[in-house]
């Protein structure tokens, strides 16, 4: 066990022991050293009586014991001045699962009478090391704030290490800054950064590729090309989860793809050699502005630089050719994927499916619809969407409500395409009663219908002598934010409405 570090404490923070407190102090110290080890409940006597200020002398200089017996010292919440004194006695390690434990009971309020006792041990251990970095005990409340999302004590401790010249390590802020990036802060993990550059804190490889997820996540695929650009200055070397970043981004952005495909040749220039991600990802793109063969070439190249094409791989063709109405090639890809032993998962099932119910092979689709009884194969939101749409095609209105009804009692919502398309269907087979129903089922989920919808569905109820219908959805839209007066009047079509 490596010796306690004890602390030269200011005698104003801190006042002497005497009488019954050091006496008191004097018995739990002999007590801790008495036996190499001692059970946590050997102490219960002592606990009672152990205030904030006997807690303090103990853990100023503390007695070679484990840490975890001095931990059970603790109350909860912890004094602030006897849980610094003890961090800064423990390791890093022991330090964070303390902290992990027992910072979720400090409040809001309390956090910073401990972040200034842990300031305070902190420039004490500076001076006695002579280095302007964070004593560990700081650094590591730094980063336990950032892991347990709490981003603005997290920023407290960092604005308070700043101010008294100690540096969080690189490592502490990558913590943070992959924080701002779960809860989905990215102008925080951006304006972070700057705030290590202008500390002179230097960035390592997660700091850089996390900063490229800021900036593309942001939108600033620009800043995300000029990070990519600057990393070898900073001395950090591009990765392929770099340049895949990057890649992923051009292919969201409307005429990034060429931007993507120059990045790859960029990569390869650079000796990295293009992951399965990267090959799926501009697979993807491709397959969105409709340029299958391009894709497949890709696919090609692929199996050629021997990167395995995965379900994902697969899935975005199967998909893309779906979309672009050649079922023909999307079922022999399926083939080829059943054939080379590639697991199916429900989006290749959704993709058939959808590809059967656009081509009107409802049959079909009911069929693929059955075999989605086996485990990781339940049908989702996207498969019963999918079925209504092609029930819908076929004007059996009443099968796809039965579908939005089993879909509903799964737990899925149907989105606003889903029923309109079940509303247009009711009208067209001249169901009034059932689209009304769906109607006001849609008003219920707080869903707006467009001007399209709502001049279908009133023409059609008009034309049938079937306007009375409607009086029920005014009730479902008291206030008339979802479906203007004008359309109960027929007033819309002097309005120009249409």
């Amino acid at each position: 066990m490596r010796p306690p570090r004890a602390l030269p404490l200011p005698h104003f923070t801190l006042p002497p022991l005497a009488g019954e407190d050091l006496a008191f102090v004097t018995a739990l110290r002999a007590h801790l050293s008495s036996a190499p080890e001692l059970a946590p409940s050997s102490l219960s006597r002592f606990l009672p009586q152990l205030n904030h200020l006997r807690l303090s002398h103990l853990l100023l200089s503390p007695p070679r014991v484990p840490h975890d017996l001095l931990g059970s010292l603790l109350p909860s919440p912890p004094p602030p001045l006897p849980f610094s004194l003890l961090l800064h006695a423990l390791t890093p390690r022991r330090s964070s699962e303390l902290l992990a434990s027992l910072l979720p009971s400090v409040s809001h309020q309390a956090f910073p009478e401990l972040l200034h006792h842990l300031i305070l041990t902190a420039r004490l251990a500076a001076g006695i090391r002579g280095t302007g970095a964070a004593a560990p005990a700081i650094d590591v409340l730094f980063s336990a704030c950032a892991r347990g999302n709490k981003l603005s004590q997290a920023t407290l401790t960092f604005r308070a290490m700043r101010a008294h010249g100690l540096l969080p390590r690189v490592e502490s802020c990558n913590v943070f800054i992959s924080a701002a990036l779960r809860l989905k802060r990215p102008e925080i993990a951006v304006s972070f950064f700057r705030e290590m550059r202008r500390c002179r804190i230097s960035p390592n490889m997660y700091t850089a590729n996390m900063l490229l997820r800021a900036f593309c996540a942001l939108g600033r695929v620009a800043d995300a090309a000029m990070v990519l650009d600057e990393m070898p200055d900073w001395g950090v070397d591009r990765t392929v989860v770099s340049f895949n970043t990057l890649i992923a981004a051009y292919c969201r952005e409307h005429g990034g793809l060429e931007h993507a495909l120059e990045l790859k040749k960029r990569m390869e220039l650079e000796g990295l050699t293009p992951s399965e991600l990267t090959y799926n990802t501009i697979i993807h793109g491709l397959c969105k502005e409709g340029r299958m063969r391009q894709a497949n070439r890709l696919l090609s190249e692929m199996r050629a630089m021997r990167v395995v094409p995965n379900t994902v791989t697969f899935n975005t063709l199967i998909y893309g050719y779906v979309m672009h109405g050649d079922n023909g090639t999307a079922s022999r890809v399926h083939e080829e994927m059943v054939k080379k032993g590639v697991e199916l998962d429900i989006v290749t099932y959704n993709a058939l499916i959808l590809g059967l119910c656009r081509d009107g092979k409802i049959k079909k689709a009911e069929h693929l619809f059955q075999q989605l009884d086996r485990p990781k194969l339940e049908p989702n939101a996207s498969t019963f969407s999918a079925l209504i749409l092609g029930h819908c095609k076929t004007q059996n209105s009443e099968r796809a409500l039965q579908l939005l009804n089993v879909m509903k009692k799964s737990g899925f919502h149907p989105n606003y395409d889903t029923y309109k398309i079940v509303i247009s269907t009711f009208c067209k087979n001249k169901d009034f009663e059932g689209a009304v129903d769906v109607m006001k089922e849609l008003l219920e989920m707080r869903m707006a219908p467009d001007k399209v919808l709502l001049h279908e569905f009133f023409e059609a109820l008009s034309k049938a002598k079937k306007l009375h219908l409607a009086e029920d959805l005014q009730s479902a839209d008291k206030s008339g934010k979802f479906i203007p007066s004008i359309y109960y009047t027929g007033d819309y079509r002097n309005k120009g409405e249409e």
